[in-house]
């Protein structure tokens, strides 16, 4: 099984928000001024993907597919970043205009040198991040005096598990936290960890798949979040709200249209990742879908894009509290309607 095919595009690498404010300057200056006029008189949006193809990407692939964009007046192309790419490093520079990427990484970014950042859709209704557990550990509480494995100490992983620990009320000299890349399934199933962060479609899918038994913890309240999900990010005043209103809508009907036919998401997909042809894998990406179509859907059950205000106040407070932000932003929403 190519485990590569089925990474979560939303975890990143160290923000480089060093080199991004860099960037920023430049556009400030002028330099792209120009891009971002002719951009709102009519050339290609970008809208950037992070890595790898991935049927999580499918409400995309669906709204191009399916001209979605084209009919809402949106000449619009959809770019994958390449692996070694920061998540807004594009976008500051004015290669894209729009990035689906995790709320909450986007909220640090704009805290930490790009105050300019909004979402402006959120297309993941509930948090993906989870602990794994394996044996004993059936709530969050059981971590402690266990070994965790965790990607690393950056990037939506690591919030994931500092709410996990202040969901538990425990501090991280309780848990063996210990960094573990990409090889979470790996370091589970053969006891190097006793449990690790991941996401309930992509390192669960897959236990699944294995047949493994694991525990599945959630660490974020679906009613009142303190972390939010991926969702749709652009910078301030580079597009009309009307154009982002367009865009979160061709999305909002392209999850829908696959919650209604899931093979349109299978069929789009395949296109971008020719393996889906092949039935293990066209197996395995029925099952990511299916789990990934559950986060766009809310707690009455009806897929939304909205972006709520509240969970994000909510999400700035926590982050500062862990000492992730220093202080929460003071504005990274934008509300299209």
């Amino acid at each position: 099984m190519k485990t590569e095919s089925l990474r979560v595009p939303f975890e990143t690498a160290a923000l480089k928000v060093a080199v991004v404010s860099s960037l920023l300057t430049l556009v400030a200056c002028g330099g792209q001024a120009g891009q971002q006029n002719t951009t709102t008189n009519g050339t290609t949006i970008t809208v950037g993907l992070t890595y790898i193809p991935n049927i999580q990407f499918s409400p995309f692939y669906v709204a191009e597919s399916e001209g979605l964009f084209k009919d809402s007046g949106i000449n619009l192309t959809l770019r994958h970043h390449g692996t070694q790419e920061g998540l807004f490093t594009a976008l500051a520079a004015g290669e894209e205009q729009v990035v689906f990427a995790s709320s909450d990484e986007a909220m640090v970014s704009a805290a930490g040198g790009m105050p300019e950042l909004r979402t402006f859709a959120t297309c993941y209704r509930q948090y993906p991040g989870v602990i794994l557990g394996a044996g004993d550990i059936a709530d969050l509480s059981g971590l402690a005096g266990k070994t965790l494995g965790v990607q690393g100490r950056y990037g939506a992983g690591w919030y994931t598990t500092l709410a996990a620990l202040d969901r538990a009320g425990l501090g991280e000299d309780q848990v063996g936290i210990t960094e573990i890349g990409w090889t979470q399934v790996a370091a589970l199933t053969t006891g190097k960890t006793d449990a690790v962060v991941g996401f309930s479609n992509n390192e669960a899918v897959q236990l699944k798949a294995a047949g493994f038994p694991y525990n599945q913890l959630d660490v974020v309240d679906k009613d009142k979040p303190n972390l939010v999900g991926p969702g749709l990010v652009t910078r301030e005043g580079v597009l009309p709200v009307e154009q982002l209103k367009l865009i979160a809508q061709a999305v909002l009907e392209a999850e829908n249209r696959i919650l209604n036919n899931p093979e349109l998401a299978l069929r789009a997909t395949e296109a971008q990742v020719p393996a889906l042809a092949e039935e293990a894998q066209r197996k395995q990406a029925e099952a990511v879908l299916e789990a990934t179509s559950k986060f766009w859907l809310g707690t009455d059950g009806k897929a939304s894009v909205k972006v709520e205000r509240d969970d994000f106040t909510r999400m700035g407070e926590f982050l500062a509290r862990v000492g992730i932000i220093e202080a929460a932003p003071e504005n990274t929403v934008l509300e299209v309607g």
